[in-house]
Formats: structure tokens, sequence, C-alpha cells
């Protein structure tokens, strides 16, 4: 039986930036992208716990009994603390630029941000600054902006720096796949390596002259080499008493 995959995006980016690489992936293989309500919660709430419960109450409402999880940076992050604290739900996963070791601060943004700003440090994101886009900024851009989501922005970053998983990756008995952008400078190579020292059954992917978002800047060979790792290491463990094809976005 083939196995459904969800699809898990990062901080300031929507179940968009896995667009393209879904489309892809819905060719063969059932594809569910949700939306995180990353920072659309009370900010008491604003933590990988309660994306976690997200996740889980998702697959229990839409009847999915076992997934691989995909998920780029703190998406990554979330995909890995379901697999430990569900292990039963999680079939394989797929860690794309993941958050969860050790990895570099950005500096705080300043008081009120200005669209330069923010500008320059999306371009740390990307190889190609091609993907730094007006309405990318604009996004991210008026998040800071808002006190309130501001207030967020900094309760999750704190959640996601407090929750190093290195200690509880051998517990992981799920088949892995790491992909990584060989010029990602948020999470730089050595957390690449050490993810694959530290987890199981771990193989490993890169992607040169790539930053830290391979779905979005090189989606069809993030597609390719997730659709080896589908036909290979995870079709055996899946099972699954769901409904059928999921929508990518639904």
């Amino acid at each position: 039986m083939k196995p459904e995959i969800m699809l898990l995006h990062g901080m300031f980016v929507g179940a968009e930036s896995w667009e393209a690489c879904g489309t892809s992936l819905q060719k063969n293989w059932p594809v569910y992208a949700p939306e995180l309500p990353i920072l659309d919660v009370p900010c008491k709430q604003v933590g990988l716990t309660s994306l976690v419960d997200y996740i889980k109450c998702t697959l229990d409402d839409k009847e999915i009994d076992r997934i691989v999880l995909a998920g780029n940076s703190l998406g990554g992050h979330v995909a890995l603390k379901v697999a430990l604290a569900h292990p039963e739900r999680v079939a394989g996963l797929v860690l794309v630029g993941s958050s969860g070791l050790f990895h570099r601060t950005n500096q705080l943004a300043p008081h009120r941000p200005s669209r330069e700003w923010v500008r320059v440090k999306m371009k740390e994101v990307f190889f190609d600054e091609v993907h730094v886009t007006e309405s990318l900024v604009g996004k991210v851009h008026e998040t800071l902006s808002s006190p309130l989501q501001m207030r967020k922005v900094v309760r999750m970053a704190g959640s996601a720096k407090r929750d190093n998983v290195r200690d509880e990756l051998s517990n992981l008995s799920c088949p892995v796949m790491l992909i990584w952008g060989a010029d990602d400078q948020i999470t730089p190579l050595e957390m690449a390596f050490e993810f694959k020292k530290r987890l199981p059954h771990a193989e490993m992917e890169l992607i040169e002259q790539c930053g830290h978002a391979p779905n979005i800047e090189r989606p069809q060979e993030v597609a390719t080499i997730m659709g080896r790792f589908l036909n290979g290491q995870c079709s055996s463990q899946s099972a699954n008493g769901g409904n059928g094809a999921r929508a990518l976005n639904g």
C-alpha cells in the first residue's frame, strides 16, 4: 500500500512552500499539506507542543493510521516530535533542513524592523536570491511589525531552541531521509551530519547550490529523492485504514 504523506512548512512560510514538490509527489502518492497554526493561536499556546497536538488531531480527524511526515526547518522539528511522541503513527520521516539540534540563532529583530532589514535576513535563507520575493518580504515584515505577532515569534523560537532532540534520536525506529542544501546557512551541514550519525535508520542526500529551503529552491530534486525513499524504505512501513487520497491543501 502506498504511504500517505504530510508536508510540514516552516515559520514564515505556509503550505505553498511545498506546492511544487507536493504537486509532483501527488501524481503517485496521496499528499496532504496543512497550514500549521504556528502563530495563529493565543500567545500562551505558541510552541512545539501545540503543533504536535495539532498534527495528532489532524491524523485522527482524517482517519490516517500511519503517515510519512516531511518537514522543512521548524516543520521538520515538528515531524520529529510527532514521531517521538506517537511512533505508531509515523511510517517514515523526511527532514529537510530541519531544526531540532543546535543551530545558528539570528539576531533579534529591531523594535521596528524595516523591509530592507527583513530582505537582508531572508537572503540568508536561500542560495538564489530570486526566491526573496517582494511578497515574501512583505509577509515577514508584516508579521515582525506586529507587537503581538513578534511576541509569538520569540516564543516559538524559544520553544524550538529549548527543545533539543539530540538525546532522543536513538529512540526513533522509522526510516529517515535527510535532505539538505549544501549551502544552508541556518541549519548548516554539520547539523545534517549529526542527524545522520544519531539516527539509526537515516539516509542523506545533499543538494548543491541550495540553501535552507530545498523544497522551495529545488522542489523537483526534493520530489525525486522523496520518491526513491517512498518506493524503497517507506512502502513496507505503511499501513493505513484511511479513506484514500487527500487533497494537497485540503
